[in-house]
């Protein structure tokens, strides 16, 4: 008899969509992040409110969304692969894109930091040949914007046996009674307690050294929540119903709390001063927040997101290498353009299509066409290049094959 609570390890067009939408809004945060009055790698003296304030809102939801569509991704991943097999199939596309992005994609944009702030004043290569002479920070080969591939190439190793006990009998069983307690009883909005609880207790333990593996235990263990949820929502058909049914209750939640939040914390500020009095409810009102828009978000991609264009499967692998490549044209563009003294919705504007053009061009041109390349961006080699690397094995064969 088949298990009724076997998961289905089919794609998901919603999570599809999630995937590419949400990794897409990162072309347009990082392309507005010069004119925002916050600390970037390069930072425009004239600021667009406005801006900024779309940021503000974004910032409580799209980091985390990102890392819940991970974690249903890990989830799909493993499917019925051996936990060795999973393991070298997440250091492939994790580690390698994460080693090159450090050594090839990143340094411009330190390069360009420093320069544009005057503190490194020469050639790319004589910043590079000072900047391999050690690691990060003294090396300044950091990861930037792919601090995430690091945060979830750790975390899913340590979550691992979470993960494998998701999906054996016994944690598919427990699973399948938690899905259905929360479609009866709304237990899913219990979840903004281990993150408000991660906020309160892991943030003092934290040396806020920014997106490192060492020290910033808040952010690792927030967003380990997060991948855990991910696997959970997606895991559950009858969470994700729930979800569907209540997007609407969610989506007014999440506004409801961000309108509470801002007026309370916020109201206009560049960077709010928080007192140790106001923390636990500050924790409490940010969780809540955060998890109503990503129900929200969820549950109406699980309503009307089902369809699968032929556009989507592209836009699904090229949503990786767009990702890797995204922030160093960004700041190649932003640097051009405040060198130039372009006006803050110009620049803005003219940053977004150039990070668009620009690394799609690289993509179609560079990358997607050469099987060699492509492992490099996180993607598959393909028939050609599988079949390039089965030749010489071929080869070798003929060659010690007895006379007849």
């Amino acid at each position: 008899m088949p298990d009724s609570n076997a998961p289905d390890f089919r794609r998901r067009a919603d999570l599809d969509w999630l995937r590419a939408l949400a990794f897409g809004l990162l072309i347009f945060y990082h392309a507005r992040m010069p004119w925002t009055g916050w600390n970037w790698h390069l930072t425009s003296g004239d600021t667009i409110d406005w801006l900024r304030e779309g940021l503000r809102f974004m910032n409580r939801w799209r980091m985390p969304l990102i890392f819940v569509v991970s974690g249903a991704a890990i989830i799909f991943a493993l499917g019925e692969r051996s936990p060795l097999d999973f393991a070298a199939d997440r250091v492939r596309r994790l580690l390698l894109p994460l080693a090159f992005g450090m050594v090839v994609l990143v340094p411009p944009q330190n390069y360009l930091t420093q320069v544009y702030t005057g503190a490194f004043h020469g050639s790319f290569v004589s910043w590079m040949m000072q900047a391999l002479t050690g690691a990060y920070p003294g090396g300044r080969l950091g990861p930037a914007h792919l601090w995430f591939l690091a945060y979830v190439l750790a975390l899913t190793f340590v979550l691992l046996p979470c993960f494998l006990w998701l999906r054996s009998a016994q944690g598919r069983a427990v699973h399948a009674k938690l899905g259905r307690l929360a479609a009866r009883t709304g237990l899913q909005w219990l979840m903004p307690l281990p993150l408000t609880a991660t906020m309160l207790w892991m943030t003092p333990m934290s040396d806020g050294s920014g997106f490192g593996l060492i020290g910033p235990w808040y952010g690792l263990s927030y967003y380990g929540v997060l991948l855990l949820y991910g696997a959970l929502l997606y895991g559950s058909p009858e969470m994700l119903a729930a979800l569907n049914r209540q997007r609407f209750l969610s989506l007014g939640v999440g506004i409801l709390a961000y309108a509470i939040f801002y007026a309370v914390y916020i109201d206009g500020a560049v960077r709010p001063v928080l007192s140790k009095e106001d923390l636990a409810a500050y924790a409490l009102l940010s969780t809540v927040n955060t998890m109503a828009w990503l129900f929200a978000i969820i549950g109406f991609a699980n309503r009307y997101l089902t369809g699968r264009p032929a556009f989507l499967a592209a836009a699904t692998q090229a949503v990786y290498p767009l990702f890797l490549l995204h922030q160093t044209v960004t700041v190649i563009a932003v640097y051009w353009l405040l060198r130039r003294g372009a006006p803050p919705l110009t620049g803005f504007v003219l940053a977004t299509l150039a990070t668009f053009v620009g690394t799609s061009a690289i993509y179609v041109g560079l990358i997607r066409p050469f099987w060699f390349v492509r492992p490099f961006f996180g993607m598959k080699m393909g028939p050609e290049g599988r079949a390039r690397l089965r030749r010489p094995n071929r080869a070798i064969n003929r060659s010690v094959a007895p006379q007849a």
